[in-house]
């Protein structure tokens, strides 16, 4: 029998990308998925998708830099399940920044509200529900998605998305070191070049051209399969990981090493 039957994880930016992949892979472990995402349509879509593969799922409607939103959210799985054992706080958005000297306001706000503060939020909650009583004393994971654009500046990333992901890598790390002598762990991962719906309409070349960029800039020549984020994620809220605490994993294929 999986370990993760019958067991309970919460992913934002669910409907796509990454957290589709995690969704769909958690499925076939057999557990149960509360997803959450901005849009409704394609929500009950990935439903259907995951009801087939294993675990019950759910999904709400979230922005998750409102903290109203955010609490419903959490609130939701707790309601409907019982408990909640992992968290997957991936949503975030990856747009064209101007340099610093240009940058708007309006845009620093947006970035780093949707890649900073809904991890915040989404901690915030999260964590509440895995100290109730309602969850029992049981060993709990939550994963947060920083970039390996939070470990160096690059000048192929927005000054607020890099600002943004250096900052998911501290949180995850304080929270962790804050919550290390109760059952919660608390992770990261930092992926490299990935091809997904969020980061493709910012590469203005065609498909072919985009994936050879980004490969070039893998020592393994290839793109991060979001598959393979999601098993990591995976690992991460395993009992073979009960002392991985605070670390943020790079999935990068040696990226960041041969710097």
């Amino acid at each position: 029998m999986s370990e993760y039957k019958d067991k309970v994880i919460l992913i934002t930016g669910a409907t796509s990308g990454i957290g589709r992949a995690t969704a769909i892979h958690f499925a076939s472990l057999g557990a149960n998925i509360m997803t959450a995402a901005r849009t409704p349509r394609d929500g009950a879509e990935l439903v259907n998708e995951l009801s087939g593969r294993g675990g019950e799922a759910r999904f709400i409607a979230t922005d998750v830099i409102r903290s109203d939103q955010v609490e419903k959210m959490v609130d939701y799985a707790m309601s409907e399940f019982g408990r909640l054992d992992f968290a997957f706080n991936n949503a975030g958005i990856f747009a064209p920044e101007p340099p610093l000297h240009e940058h708007e306001e309006d845009l620093w706000d947006s970035v780093i509200n949707t890649n900073l503060k809904s991890i915040y939020l989404c901690m915030k909650h999260e964590i509440g529900a895995m100290l109730s009583e309602e969850n029992g004393n049981r060993h709990c994971a939550i994963i947060t998605n920083a970039s390996i654009i939070g470990h160096r500046g690059s000048a192929a990333s927005g000054l607020a998305y890099a600002t943004a992901k250096h900052g998911v890598i501290g949180l995850t790390r304080q929270a962790a070191v804050t919550y290390a002598d109760t059952h919660i762990r608390v992770n990261a991962v930092s992926p490299g070049p990935t091809l997904t719906a969020a980061t493709r309409p910012r590469l203005d070349a065609p498909e072919k051209e985009v994936k050879a960029r980004l490969s070039s800039l893998n020592p393994t020549g290839e793109l991060v399969p979001v598959e393979d984020i999601a098993k990591t994620v995976a690992f991460l809220c395993s009992d073979a990981a009960r002392m991985i605490n605070g670390h943020d994993l790079p999935l990068d294929g040696g990226q960041l090493a041969k710097l």
